[in-house]
């Protein structure tokens, strides 16, 4: 899943948020967030570890 942010620290917030809210939903899911600039914005990339 990826979203956008208009800054660095909305996007490190929506990271944490979203990270949280996962481990909740499916504890022991093992979920990564990271950010990357693009586009003039910054880009949050969330990712699990099941397939």
């Amino acid at each position: 899943m990826v979203g956008r942010c208009p800054t660095r620290r909305d996007a490190q917030e929506a990271a944490d948020w979203l990270v949280d809210r996962f481990s909740r939903l499916v504890p022991g899911l093992p979920v990564t967030a990271d950010i990357e600039p693009g586009g003039g914005q910054f880009l949050v990339i969330l990712a699990t570890g099941r397939r």
